[in-house]
């Protein structure tokens, strides 16, 4: 297999630090690094961090043979991917730059993409001029029993009562991969409401409560956070409320479970029996692994590039301002109109 040269921006845990820290026995992989490492298909060549003794360390760890400080370095070298997991605030700028350099054929940028729509509609037209494929690292979009759960909700959209989802760490950060989940699996929705807000301490943002209201049913979204607590434990669960079962997405979606629909003690009551509920693994833990192989075969020119595009990191954004607008607002009711969706 012809190997494909990546630097990786940013040497901290979703670059690699979450493979080197993970329980012994576990065989998932949570980091670029671990993915690239992993799939046999590239070689990390660069790590940049402001931080040069951190490079040094990790190149040490990833067996990278050039370790850089600035960013500067890396636009003026090409290679076949670039690794953008920096923080959240730093990911337009640093897109940006390596775009307008044209320094490589594919960036993987963690997300957010951008904080304005202007910022990402920016990074599309870049990406168009240079013939760069810009990927956003939504990995639940490639993951297999996401598809499935999708698949059954499109066909049989009647089928669906209501959901609700249950995040933590802000809105910006961990809420815009439950907004992008949520929308890969149901679509797009009618209209968004806010009722309640947390303000979260590391994130030092927000985490909004709403829900999204679709044609046949609604989606009502909870955090965990709480502004007494700096922290309380990881948690992103989809719970799905279907006339003949239950599926919930739990532990960061490394499981689902679903519950049938049986009777009750006494006649004509039925109810969702949890006592009966089969749970299975999914397919999440190598969902990193799974992404840097779609990465690998549309740099290869072996596939389109339609999954986690900058397009649907748009899309997010807009809905993440409409959540924001409703709260402001007095938790109003806002309409989307459906012509407003990039595709």
């Amino acid at each position: 297999m012809e190997q494909l040269s990546v630097a990786i921006i940013g040497a901290g845990d979703i670059a690699g630090g979450y493979d080197e820290k993970k329980h012994h026995g576990d065989d998932g992989v949570y980091s670029h690094a671990g993915a690239y490492a992993k799939h046999g298909g590239f070689t990390l060549r660069t790590v940049c961090d402001m931080d040069k003794v951190r490079a040094e360390n990790f190149c040490c760890i990833w067996k990278a043979s050039a370790p850089f400080a600035s960013l500067d370095e890396i636009c003026v070298r090409f290679h076949d991917v670039v690794s953008v997991c920096t923080p959240d605030h730093t990911h337009f700028g640093i897109v940006r730059d390596i775009l307008a350099a044209g320094c490589c054929r594919t960036v993987f940028v963690e997300k957010p993409l951008g904080n304005e729509p202007s910022q990402i509609e920016e990074l599309i037209r870049l990406a168009k001029e240079k013939n760069i494929h810009l990927v956003v690292n939504f990995q639940r979009r490639i993951e297999s029993q996401h598809r499935e759960i999708r698949e059954v909700i499109q066909s049989s959209p009647d089928n669906l009562l209501s959901a609700t989802g249950c995040y933590m760490k802000g809105l910006r950060h961990i809420g815009v991969t439950m907004i992008d989940t949520l929308c890969y699996i149901f679509g797009y929705p009618d209209a968004v409401l806010a009722f309640n807000r947390v303000f979260n301490h590391e994130t030092e943002d927000f985490s909004y409560e709403f829900v999204l209201f679709y044609p046949r049913f609604t989606v009502a979204v909870k955090t965990t956070d709480a502004e007494r607590f700096y922290y309380n434990y990881h948690i992103f669960e989809i719970d799905l409320l279907l006339r003949d079962r239950r599926w919930a997405l739990v532990n960061i979606s490394q499981g689902l479970r679903e519950s049938p629909v049986t009777p009750y003690s006494y006649s004509e009551v039925n109810i969702i029996n949890d006592r009966e509920a089969q749970y299975r693994e999914t397919s999440y833990k190598s969902s990193m692994l799974d992404t840097v192989g779609y990465i690998h075969d549309i740099t290869k020119g072996r596939l389109p590039h339609v999954v986690n595009t900058p397009q649907s990191s748009w899309n997010n954004l807009q809905i993440i301002s409409r959540i924001i607008e409703s709260y402001e607002g007095g938790s109003v009711k806002i309409q989307f109109e459906h012509e407003l969706w990039k595709r």
